[in-house]
């Protein structure tokens, strides 16, 4: 079982994962330190700003762009999505003013998550199963599966069905996203 693509691949996910959170807490408490911590107010815009662009790859996937390769549009969501996502965690930062943005902060979490397993992990899961199938010779067919190519197939057929999951949530992230971006404009004090 340690040797399941699984394990070798969730492993590696999840330390990633957690560094992005323990980097976040990390600069959230050197700007307060620092007595910057008004920097993070803004990081909110910034970070909007990185998950709205990293939508190219939905619009390239949906042919509303129709130049580059939807690898590099793949790259970019990643990479967007992930600087947003940490500029919206020191946006946040570990205040707990109000429920609606740490529900929206927790939710984007998830999403996140959701989507580098989605899109990362199934692919990777994918090829290397791809590969032990052709080194042993065996047709990739339930039948003739050992435990080991068992748990591998499950995996991927689990992991394809991610996607049910993650646009729904994405739909619900950016709800609770503009109520909390509503509520703070309806409830700023513009003087």
């Amino acid at each position: 079982m340690w040797k399941s693509v699984l394990i070798q691949r969730t492993v590696p996910l999840t330390v990633s994962y957690l560094l992005l959170i323990i980097a976040a807490i990390s600069l959230d408490y050197l700007l307060h330190v620092a007595h910057l911590a008004w920097i993070g107010r803004y990081m909110g815009f910034a970070g909007t700003a990185f998950l709205i662009f990293s939508f190219g790859y939905s619009a390239r996937k949906n042919k509303l762009i129709r130049n580059g390769t939807m690898k590099f549009f793949l790259w970019l969501h990643c990479k967007a999505g992930w600087i947003g996502t940490l500029m919206i965690l020191l946006h946040s930062g570990i205040h707990f003013n109000a429920v609606l943005p740490w529900a929206a902060t927790a939710f984007m979490l998830i999403v996140t998550g959701s989507g580098h397993v989605g899109q990362y992990l199934l692919k990777k899961i994918r090829d290397e199963v791809k590969i032990k199938m052709k080194q042993l010779g065996i047709a990739v067919t339930d039948d003739n599966l050992d435990r080991q190519q068992y748990w591998d197939t499950l995996t991927i057929k689990t992991l394809e069905k991610w996607r049910t999951i993650h646009m729904p949530m994405v739909s619900l992230l950016m709800a609770l996203a503009l109520i909390h971006i509503l509520s703070i404009t309806f409830f700023l004090n513009w003087r």
